[in-house]
Protein backbone atom coordinates (compact mmCIF):
# COMPACT_ATOMS: atom_id res chain seq x y z
CA UNK A 1 0.00 0.00 0.00
CA UNK A 2 1.46 3.50 -0.59
CA UNK A 3 1.80 5.63 2.48
CA UNK A 4 0.64 9.18 2.95
CA UNK A 5 4.65 10.00 2.81
CA UNK A 6 4.99 8.51 -0.97
CA UNK A 7 1.86 9.97 -2.39
CA UNK A 8 3.66 13.63 -0.81
CA UNK A 9 7.03 13.21 -2.18
CA UNK A 10 5.19 12.21 -5.68
CA UNK A 11 3.24 15.09 -5.66
CA UNK A 12 6.36 17.51 -4.80
CA UNK A 13 8.10 15.40 -7.91
CA UNK A 14 5.31 16.05 -10.38
CA UNK A 15 5.00 20.07 -9.45
CA UNK A 16 8.73 20.24 -9.71
CA UNK A 17 8.76 18.19 -12.69
CA UNK A 18 5.86 20.19 -14.83
CA UNK A 19 7.95 23.44 -13.90
CA UNK A 20 11.05 21.58 -15.82
CA UNK A 21 8.50 20.95 -18.67
CA UNK A 22 7.07 24.05 -18.71
CA UNK A 23 10.91 25.96 -19.09
CA UNK A 24 12.04 23.81 -21.60
CA UNK A 25 9.16 24.35 -23.75
CA UNK A 26 9.72 28.45 -23.26
CA UNK A 27 13.42 28.54 -23.72
CA UNK A 28 12.65 26.14 -26.70
CA UNK A 29 9.79 28.49 -28.59
CA UNK A 30 12.35 32.01 -27.52
CA UNK A 31 15.53 29.70 -29.76
CA UNK A 32 12.66 29.62 -32.35
CA UNK A 33 11.33 32.92 -32.34
CA UNK A 34 14.89 34.12 -32.07
CA UNK A 35 15.91 32.05 -35.04
CA UNK A 36 12.45 33.43 -36.73
CA UNK A 37 13.55 36.57 -36.23
CA UNK A 38 17.53 36.77 -36.60
CA UNK A 39 17.05 34.82 -40.29
CA UNK A 40 13.44 33.71 -41.78
CA UNK A 41 14.76 31.68 -44.26
CA UNK A 42 14.91 28.44 -43.81
CA UNK A 43 16.28 25.34 -46.17
CA UNK A 44 14.92 22.06 -47.29
CA UNK A 45 16.26 20.08 -44.53
CA UNK A 46 14.74 22.62 -41.81
CA UNK A 47 11.37 22.29 -43.25
CA UNK A 48 8.37 19.92 -42.62
CA UNK A 49 7.18 19.58 -45.62
CA UNK A 50 2.91 18.08 -46.57
CA UNK A 51 2.61 14.97 -48.04
CA UNK A 52 0.28 15.97 -50.65
CA UNK A 53 -0.72 19.86 -50.24
CA UNK A 54 0.52 22.55 -52.58
CA UNK A 55 0.49 25.88 -52.67
CA UNK A 56 -1.36 27.48 -55.71
CA UNK A 57 2.58 28.30 -57.18
CA UNK A 58 3.76 24.93 -57.37
CA UNK A 59 5.95 24.75 -54.57
CA UNK A 60 4.45 22.25 -51.17
CA UNK A 61 3.05 23.60 -47.58
CA UNK A 62 5.61 23.18 -44.70
CA UNK A 63 6.21 24.66 -41.82
CA UNK A 64 10.13 24.81 -39.57
CA UNK A 65 11.02 22.56 -38.17
CA UNK A 66 11.28 22.85 -33.96
CA UNK A 67 8.08 25.49 -34.27
CA UNK A 68 5.56 25.50 -31.30
CA UNK A 69 1.90 23.76 -31.57
CA UNK A 70 0.63 27.47 -32.30
CA UNK A 71 2.65 27.89 -35.82
CA UNK A 72 1.37 27.41 -39.09
CA UNK A 73 1.63 25.76 -42.68
CA UNK A 74 3.05 28.26 -44.78
CA UNK A 75 4.55 28.05 -48.16
CA UNK A 76 7.85 26.68 -48.52
CA UNK A 77 8.95 29.39 -51.18
CA UNK A 78 8.40 32.30 -49.05
CA UNK A 79 10.35 30.06 -45.56
CA UNK A 80 12.88 29.46 -48.34
CA UNK A 81 12.96 33.36 -49.65
CA UNK A 82 12.70 32.44 -52.80
CA UNK A 83 8.92 33.61 -53.73
CA UNK A 84 7.73 34.95 -56.51
CA UNK A 85 6.42 38.04 -55.63
CA UNK A 86 3.87 37.99 -58.55
CA UNK A 87 2.30 34.81 -58.02
CA UNK A 88 -0.67 33.73 -55.36
CA UNK A 89 0.51 32.37 -52.54
CA UNK A 90 -1.24 30.12 -49.75
CA UNK A 91 0.49 32.12 -46.48
CA UNK A 92 0.02 31.16 -42.89
CA UNK A 93 -2.53 28.69 -42.46
CA UNK A 94 -2.70 28.09 -38.63
CA UNK A 95 -2.52 24.52 -37.14
CA UNK A 96 -5.23 25.34 -35.05
CA UNK A 97 -7.80 25.93 -38.20
CA UNK A 98 -6.41 23.94 -41.02
CA UNK A 99 -5.79 20.33 -41.52
CA UNK A 100 -2.62 19.46 -43.86
CA UNK A 101 -1.14 16.17 -43.79
CA UNK A 102 2.55 16.07 -43.24
CA UNK A 103 4.93 13.82 -45.08
CA UNK A 104 5.83 12.34 -41.30
CA UNK A 105 1.36 11.08 -41.40
CA UNK A 106 1.37 8.66 -44.05
CA UNK A 107 -0.01 6.17 -42.03
CA UNK A 108 1.86 3.06 -44.44
CA UNK A 109 -0.05 4.75 -48.16
CA UNK A 110 1.79 3.87 -50.72
CA UNK A 111 2.07 7.37 -52.31
CA UNK A 112 5.33 8.59 -52.87
CA UNK A 113 6.45 11.58 -50.00
CA UNK A 114 6.13 14.84 -51.56
CA UNK A 115 9.63 16.29 -52.78
CA UNK A 116 10.05 20.25 -52.15
CA UNK A 117 9.81 22.26 -55.62
CA UNK A 118 13.02 22.58 -57.45
CA UNK A 119 14.55 25.96 -57.70
CA UNK A 120 14.81 27.37 -61.54
CA UNK A 121 18.48 26.08 -62.97
CA UNK A 122 18.79 23.69 -60.40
Amino acid sequence: MITEKQYKKALEQEKEAKEVITSYYKEKDAAFQKRLTDNPIFTDEELRYSATALCPCGHGLAYPKGCSPHHYWDCSAILKGIADVNVKHEAKLPFAFYKVKGESERNGTTRGMFNPKKESGA
